[in-house]
């Protein structure tokens, strides 16, 4: 069986190069995504390495893959315009708002031969690009028997929210309506509600220096681990899941099966298409609720016989085929299958490699 070699390239910079992306210690969101890409390729018999290791040219490097790519990129970026046009795919992973230039900007795309995305607009305006679920972090696999000691419905606290403080100018965020529901409760439940995550209580763009920003007294501290996340979900009864961008249609974040996995019930605010693919009863709907207030009010007052068949949902639904399209597996072995490595293959690969140290002064643009 001849080698299969695929190159990625996760906006990476010289401290992830030369393979120290895989780094065991690390366990930033890069690291943790690249290592399943790097286990899923590696079980079907290829072989994940940084594209700053290998000879583009050599046969045995069959594809580079690009996670996600823009404008700001491409200006410091040494390696694209050195690799086959053939070998070129993308991966695209983040909603429009967040990086708009592989939506607006059609030539970023058209850099790459082979494109996968879970944007249901772009799969309609190209019927050749290759249909992806968002990327997961955390395996609802790997949580279908639960990992956390059962919290009584009485001991757990009512609601948490774990997201980044963000601020965009395009009109699809949702950061706006996320203060304002992180607002409310810090207000009306403080002993009730605590809000996690990077970049709170401090300005989030440079004109809140001088205009100020939110406080919120409820906030416990900042947290970007993968792993503590669903641990710190699982002693709350409700969290408050809204999405980066509600209204993109196919984007389903790690926000609802986060939840999932640590069997707390999420308030979703997303892509109102989820009910395609996620079972109605296994979430609460924030558009059903015209304010915080009445959505608070309904979250204090839920009876724990009607808490407990929202867990139970999401039991049978994790337990189901439908959940598997949100797993790792799924997104990482649909672009090793479209990348030509079958789930049957088992060959050995050898590394096309060229000397490249952590001071090769073509990293220092990155």
């Amino acid at each position: 069986m001849e080698s299969v070699i695929i190159a990625i390239n996760n906006w990476l910079t010289k401290e992830d190069f030369d393979n120290r992306i895989f780094d065991p210690a690390r366990t930033d969101g890069k690291h943790v995504l690249m290592n399943r890409f790097r286990g899923e390729v590696e079980r079907r018999g290829g072989k994940v390495v940084t594209l700053d290791t290998v000879d583009f040219h050599d046969p045995a490097v069959k594809h580079v893959v690009y996670f996600d790519y823009s404008w700001k990129y491409a200006k410091i970026d040494p390696f694209l315009d050195r690799i086959p046009f053939d070998k070129r795919a993308l991966v695209i992973m983040e909603p429009c708002n967040i990086n708009p230039s592989l939506y607006y900007i059609n030539s970023y795309r058209k850099r790459f031969a082979t494109i996968f995305t879970w944007d249901h607009n772009l799969q309609r305006q190209h019927p050749e690009y290759v249909p992806i679920n968002v990327p997961i972090t955390e395996d609802m696999d790997e949580y279908r028997t639960p990992r956390f000691a059962a919290i009584p419905f009485a001991e757990k606290k009512l609601v948490i929210a774990i997201n980044s403080n963000r601020w965009s100018y395009m009109p699809q965020s949702s950061y706006a309506l996320r203060i304002k529901y992180y607002q409310y409760f810090d207000r009306a439940y403080p002993e009730q509600f605590d809000l996690y995550g990077v970049g709170w209580n401090q300005p989030c763009i440079f004109y809140e220096k001088w205009l100020g920003f939110p406080h919120f007294k409820t906030f416990r501290r900042p947290t970007n681990s993968y792993t503590e996340k669903p641990e710190l979900l699982s002693r709350y009864r409700f969290t408050l899941c809204i999405e980066n961008n509600p209204s993109q249609p196919g984007y389903i974040s790690e926000k609802i099966t986060d939840s999932f996995c640590a069997r707390c019930v999420p308030v979703y605010y997303g892509w109102q298409g989820i009910n395609n693919l996620i079972p109605r009863d296994t979430w609460i709907d924030m558009r059903d609720f015209k304010t915080p207030a009445t959505l608070g009010a309904f979250l204090a007052g839920m009876a724990p016989t009607t808490h407990q068949r929202y867990l139970e949902a999401i039991d049978r639904f994790i337990q189901s085929d439908a959940a598997r399209f949100f797993t790792p597996a799924n997104f990482f072995g649909t672009i090793a299958t479209r990348l030509g490595l079958t789930a049957a293959e088992k060959n050995t690969t050898r590394l096309a490699s060229k000397q490249t140290g952590t001071g090769d002064t073509q990293w220092e643009r990155l």
